[in-house]
């Protein structure tokens, strides 16, 4: 540890001797602790109350109140009882160390002690206090980062699928022969880019809602068939711009389900991005629905790259994700995937795949019935 670190913790010793004060202190000295001394317990209560101590060093034999009432009024105090105590005392009788332990003692140091015996036992609380300030310094890092996340993608979330949609319009509206070939292809780009990024961002949000447990599951009874079949269809322009044909198949017309509706967009959009994003020029992409014994079975099929049994390991069963890249040589992050997996639990099922290199992936899952 650090001399800034070991600067930063207080030792408070007691004890109404004080060449027994000067002793400790010398010793301690040289680990660089910062040294709080009080010669009574009446002192001593008053010390811990004004400075907070990390660490208490407490003699029981002291006139007017003794060891054990101090340690005792500490650990009564709610602003205290988390200030570990180690004992020094000449009491070495087991009743002495018993009451000591049983009042909230962590140690018990018989004088006359050894230079090392105390050095260490002292070292092991600083140890402990230090652990657990880095612990803590790590979770601020960590939520502060999450909200920071959090923050970003919904301010901008809004403005983007605005954009998003108003870009799907236009492109719905435009006359190609009237605009010419090059315009077109911009605005399909154009198309294209912004569903990518509302996707990312869309998953951030969500990812860092589940960072902070603040991912509220809305279940209700709705149409599952309605709700796939126009998630899917947002990307319809997407895959046409890249050549590939989706397909939307509805194997059973009324299929209720008890979800949650902007989970289950959330899931669809990542697994026909994915799809669209791994499948070559002239393949297809189906999206399909139907009943089954456990619920309503959801999937979506592509005739694209394919995956290996290690690479399906990786993303059913690792909690990891690993950058991946498409037919186009499309970037991702691997993070839609993990939220598909954990929206998918939220809903009491599992995402199976099923892929062979070459020739094509299919990632399916179920979904309760809400009838």
């Amino acid at each position: 540890m650090s001399d800034k670190m070991a600067a930063d913790y207080s030792v408070l010793i007691v004890d109404d001797v004080p060449t027994n004060v000067m002793l400790v202190q010398a010793i301690l000295k040289k680990e660089g602790y910062t040294l709080l001394t009080a010669n009574s317990g009446k002192k001593a209560l008053e010390m811990t109350d004004a400075h907070n101590p990390n660490l208490i060093l407490l003699d029981i034999m002291m006139p007017e109140m003794d060891g054990f009432e101090v340690l005792q009024r500490l650990k009564e105090n709610p602003k205290t009882n988390h200030i570990p105590v180690i004992i020094m005392s000449a009491l070495s009788d087991m009743q002495s160390v018993v009451r000591g332990y049983q009042l909230g003692a962590v140690e018990y140091v018989t004088k006359p002690f050894q230079r090392e015996e105390l050095v260490k036992r002292v070292a092991h609380r600083f140890e402990l206090f230090s652990i657990k300030r880095i612990k803590r310094e790590l979770e601020r890092t960590i939520e502060s980062r999450d909200t920071l996340y959090s923050v970003i993608a919904h301010d901008l979330r809004s403005p983007l699928g605005s954009l998003q949609m108003m870009n799907n319009a236009i492109l719905m509206m435009v006359d190609k022969d009237k605009v010419g070939d090059e315009v077109f292809e911009m605005l399909k780009m154009m198309n294209k880019t912004s569903e990518e990024i509302f996707l990312l961002l869309d998953n951030l949000l969500k990812w860092a809602k589940n960072r902070l447990n603040k991912q509220i599951v809305f279940k209700q009874v709705t149409d599952v068939n309605s709700i796939v079949d126009s998630t899917a269809q947002i990307y319809i322009p997407v895959a046409e711009q890249k050549g590939i044909t989706l397909e939307i198949l509805n194997i059973d017309k009324e299929l209720n389900g008890f979800v949650d509706i902007d989970m289950l967009k959330t899931i669809i959009r990542n697994l026909v991005s994915n799809a669209l994003k791994f499948t070559y020029s002239g393949g297809k992409v189906v999206v399909e629905t139907k009943e089954s014994e456990n619920g309503i079975v959801v999937s979506v099929s592509d005739s694209g790259k394919g995956m290996t049994d290690e690479e399906i390991d990786k993303l059913i069963n690792k909690n990891i994700n690993f950058t991946t890249y498409g037919t186009n040589n499309e970037k991702g992050s691997g993070l839609g995937l993990m939220l598909c997996k954990d929206f998918i639990k939220l809903h009491n099922g599992e995402l199976s795949i099923d892929s062979k290199p070459g020739e094509g992936s299919t990632f399916s899952f179920t979904l309760p019935s809400g009838n």
